[in-house]
Parts: C-alpha cells; sequence; structure tokens
C-alpha cells in the first residue's frame, strides 16, 4: 500500500509543472528589453519530454529579416521566404549551424528549408546587404521564449525543481551575450525573473538608398 502511494505521489510530482514570469530592463534607460531570449536550461534526462519541432519562417522584408530574433528548439524546420522585389543571398558561419542559400527572388524557394538540430545562436547575414543581420536561437528543449516590446514574456509547462536560467540577447554587454540565474520552481506560485541588462550600441552600417537599375540592391 504505501509503495503504490508512494509511485503515485512520484508520478504526480513529475507532472507538476511551473510558469516563471520574465521582466527585462534596459540598465541605462530602464525601457524594457525586447527581442531577449529566455531559456530555462533543463538537465538530460528531462530534455526529451520537453522538446518539440517547430516549422516557423524567417521572412527578409524591406531588407531585414523578420523577425529578427527567432527562437526555436533543437530540431526544427526554418523556411527563408523573400519578401522583396529584390534578390537576397542568405547565409551563416555560426558553429551551431551553417549553411547558405545564394541568390535567390520573391517567391522563389518556397519549398526550402534548413534543420537546426545543434542547439546555439545562429547568426544570419545577406552576401548582398551587409547590414542585414538576423539570429535564429536554438533551444535545448521548448523551454524558451522571446520578450516583447515591454521586455516581459511568460514560460508555462517548467518542471518543478532547480534549475539555471539563461538570459540571450545579441546586443548584451555581457560575456558570450548572456546572463545566467538559477531559480527554484514549483507548482504553487509562479518564479519570477526580473533582470536589468547592459546593452551594447548598435553599430550596424546602413546602406544609402539604390537609385540604380540594378534590382539585387
Amino acid at each position: 500500500m504505501w509503495a503504490l502511494l508512494a509511485l503515485i505521489a512520484s508520478m504526480t510530482a513529475s507532472v507538476q509543472a511551473a510558469e516563471l514570469r520574465i521582466a527585462l530592463q534596459d540598465a541605462d534607460t530602464g525601457a524594457g528589453v525586447s527581442d531577449a531570449v529566455v531559456e530555462v536550461l533543463l538537465p538530460p534526462a528531462l530534455q526529451q519530454a520537453h522538446l518539440a519541432a517547430m516549422e516557423v519562417s524567417v521572412d527578409q522584408v524591406e531588407k531585414e529579416f523578420v523577425p529578427n530574433v527567432t527562437v526555436i528548439s533543437a530540431g526544427s524546420r526554418v523556411t527563408f521566404p523573400n519578401s522583396d522585389d529584390i534578390l537576397h543571398h542568405v547565409y551563416s558561419f555560426s558553429p551551431a549551424k551553417v549553411f547558405e542559400l545564394p541568390l535567390y527572388g520573391q517567391g522563389q524557394n518556397v519549398d526550402y528549408f534548413e534543420t537546426f538540430e545543434q542547439a546555439g545562436v545562429v547568426e544570419l547575414g545577406c552576401n548582398i546587404h551587409d547590414w542585414m543581420l538576423g539570429y535564429i536561437y536554438v533551444a535545448q528543449t521548448s523551454l524558451a521564449v522571446k520578450t516583447d516590446e515591454d521586455g516581459r514574456a511568460t514560460l508555462s509547462g517548467v518542471p518543478a525543481g532547480e534549475y539555471t536560467v539563461r538570459v540571450w540577447h545579441p546586443r548584451s554587454a555581457s560575456e558570450g551575450k548572456v546572463v545566467e540565474q538559477t531559480l527554484v520552481f514549483d507548482d504553487a506560485q509562479p518564479a519570477n525573473l526580473r533582470l536589468a541588462l547592459t546593452l551594447e550600441r548598435d553599430n550596424r552600417l546602413r546602406r544609402a538608398p539604390n537609385v540604380s537599375r540594378t534590382r539585387y540592391r
């Protein structure tokens, strides 16, 4: 009888899920920090149960990657449509994913996709438009979320326990562009993550509008 009760208690604990509420601010201005990725790092034994592959798109609109930051879980597929009436040439040399999608125009390569198996940050570029930068954050599991314009986000479904929470932002001044903090999660009340991030300036060069008839500019 006691063994049965212990088994039921163990099974109940295993399905308990907690919520993480996130609020990130710019350390200099106090404004909310958007496009920051917050990931709960689970031990290997729990990762498979919290992993679900996705299919998402990173578009190219007015010579920018849209969205600028995309969050996916390992094993997800990403398409790269071109909504501009000019040519783009997408590539990445990041260790987490090296690929190249040579010159293509609007409506082309609609069936093309890349699968991102390795966790890490993949930096996107365009061989034609040097200022175009985008980021795909490949999380170990599905327990990752991106902050909104106010620097806020909510992440549900975190298993009860103590885990490291990683915060990444493309302009973070921290080493490796990440800040980590240990939090305890239980289903009794939400866990809260409130941080002030020091951000670097966006120093990307911008080209003047092209006035020629060359369609790949």
